[in-house]
C-alpha cells in the first residue's frame, strides 16, 4: 500500500467514499449530485482542501483529506483532517496509521504547528483510533450558528458584494448578470483595464470552482465575452459613471443580448472565443 495524491481521476471513488462515510458515521444519505460538486471543487480550487489515496496496486482503498485554517498567532496554517475513509475490509491493518502518518508529515514539512481533527462524540470506535495514534481531547468546544439569510443580489452594497465575490460566498443563485456587470465596474473602478481583467478572471474560475462547476469547453469562464463586456461597461462608464455600481446599471441600460451586436453568435460562443479574446466580426466595440 502507498499514500498518493488524488488526481480528478479520482473524483468518482472519492464520492462514493465520502458517501458512505456519511453513512457510517452519522447515518446520513448525501446526495450524489453535492458530493460530486464538492468533491470536483477541490481539483477545481486547490486552496479548499487536499485529497490523498490509499493505494493498493492501482486500486483505491481508502483517502485523508486535510484542509486548512490560518492562525495569527503563529503565522502558519493549522491542518485539519476533514475526511477518512478505509474500505472495510482493509480496517484494523494498521491503514489508518499509515494515512495520519503520511498528512503529518506533510504538515511538519509545510510549518503547521499542530495537526487536528473533530469526531462526533457518540463515535466511540473513531476516538479510541485516533487515541490510539495520540491524539488527545483539546480544550476549546465547537459551537455553530446558522448563518442569516442571504439577501438579494441587488440588495448588497458594493462592498460586501466585492467581498462575497472575492471570498467566493456569494451564492450561485445571485451570480447573474447584474452580478457580474456590477463586478466589472468595481473592477475597472479600481485597476487599469488589463489588471481588472487578470483579476476579474481569476475570480470568476475561483467562485465558479466554489460553485462546484467544473470548466470545460462548453461551460464556465469565457475570455472574449469578459472582454467584451469590459469593453461595454467602460465605455457607459465614461458617459455617466455613476455613484455606485448600482447607480451605473440604473443609467444605462446593459442587456444580456449586447455582444452579439458586434459578434455572429457562432464566433462568439466557439471555443477559440471562450479560451482567448478574439475580434468582433460584426461591429467594432467601442476602444478599450
Amino acid at each position: 500500500m502507498l499514500v498518493r495524491d488524488a488526481t480528478a481521476a479520482d473524483i468518482p471513488t472519492l464520492v462514493d467514499f465520502v458517501m458512505t462515510e456519511a453513512r457510517e458515521a452519522q447515518a446520513l444519505e448525501l446526495s450524489r449530485d453535492t458530493a460530486t460538486k464538492s468533491v470536483s471543487a477541490v481539483f477545481n480550487d486547490r486552496s479548499l482542501a487536499r485529497y490523498w489515496i490509499l493505494d493498493d496496486d492501482g486500486t483505491a482503498r481508502g483517502a485523508i483529506a486535510v484542509v486548512r485554517e490560518w492562525s495569527d498567532w503563529n503565522n502558519a496554517a493549522y491542518w485539519w483532517i476533514q475526511f477518512v475513509f478505509i474500505a472495510p475490509e482493509f480496517r484494523g491493518k494498521g491503514h489508518l496509521e499509515t494515512l495520519v502518518a503520511h498528512v503529518r508529515a506533510l504538515a511538519g514539512a509545510a510549518g503547521a504547528p499542530e495537526v487536528r481533527l473533530y469526531v462526533h462524540i457518540d463515535n466511540a470506535r473513531a476516538i479510541r483510533a485516533y487515541q490510539r495514534l495520540g491524539f488527545t481531547t483539546l480544550v476549546y468546544r465547537i459551537m455553530s450558528i446558522p448563518p442569516l439569510p442571504a439577501p438579494a443580489s441587488d440588495e448588497l452594497d458594493d462592498d460586501a458584494l466585492w467581498i462575497a465575490f472575492h471570498e467566493r460566498t456569494l451564492p450561485a443563485a445571485q451570480w447573474t448578470h447584474r452580478a457580474h456587470l456590477r463586478i466589472a465596474w468595481m473592477h475597472l473602478a479600481r485597476y487599469s483595464l488589463d489588471e481588472a481583467h487578470l483579476l476579474m478572471r481569476v475570480g470568476i474560475i475561483r467562485l465558479n470552482a466554489a460553485h462546484g462547476l467544473v470548466e470545460t469547453a462548453q461551460r464556465g469562464y469565457h475570455e472574449t465575452i469578459t472582454r467584451v463586456w469590459f469593453a461595454l461597461v467602460g465605455a457607459a462608464m465614461r458617459r455617466e459613471r455613476g455613484a455606485d455600481s448600482r447607480a451605473f446599471l440604473a443609467a444605462h441600460a446593459l442587456e444580456k443580448e449586447a455582444p452579439l451586436r458586434h459578434y455572429s453568435r457562432e464566433r462568439l460562443f466557439s471555443l477559440e472565443a471562450r479560451t482567448t479574446f478574439i475580434a468582433p466580426d460584426v461591429a467594432d466595440l467601442p476602444s478599450l
